[in-house]
């Protein structure tokens, strides 16, 4: 997964990795390093190579309070997978749009289908997720923009879809 984290001001990118029993992160696109981490509750003991530290998390929403080895520290975690879905749901104007790069797996809808708002119009698989694109309303599908196995990257239009009329 990919995070883009906000501690003590610093903005980084971080990515993380389960590899078997351990982790593997790297941070701002660097070398990957090995973790060894064990969890209990909101507690995690890590081991970056240089001994045990215990880390304690606290998460609400994106926000994020740490206590590593006795010294606090706060700031903000964003998924930036979340934010993209976030934006697309949206569908201003009912463009359904992806963020992030990725495949087609399902196009459930043709052109002229009438849909239910949070029926689904597209599923985009990105990391390894496959991400649902909804419809945004009642409405009835005016484009198609993609096929199943078509690459797309982010900022590709997926379908746009016209509201139903009250």
């Amino acid at each position: 997964m990919i995070y883009d984290v906000e501690l003590a001001g610093a903005s980084r990118t971080v990515e993380v990795v389960r590899d078997g029993s351990a982790w593997k992160v790297r941070v701002d696109g660097g070398p990957w390093q090995a973790i060894a981490a064990r969890q209990h509750g909101n507690t995690w003991w890590i081991d970056p190579g240089t001994g045990p530290q215990r880390l304690h998390l606290s998460v609400r929403g994106e926000r994020v309070a740490a206590l590593r080895d006795g010294v606090p520290l706060l700031g903000s975690v964003v998924d930036p997978r979340a934010h993209a879905l976030d934006a697309a749901m949206g569908g201003a104007e009912g463009r359904l749009v992806t963020e992030m790069p990725g495949a087609i797996v399902r196009v459930p809808v043709a052109v002229g289908d009438a849909v239910r708002e949070g029926q689904v119009i597209v599923v985009v698989e990105a990391m390894k997720m496959e991400n649902e694109f909804k419809a945004p309303f009642d409405g009835t599908v005016v484009e198609v923009a993609v096929a199943p196995g078509q690459a797309v990257d982010g900022g590709t239009l997926l379908a746009v879809l016209e509201p139903t009329e009250s």
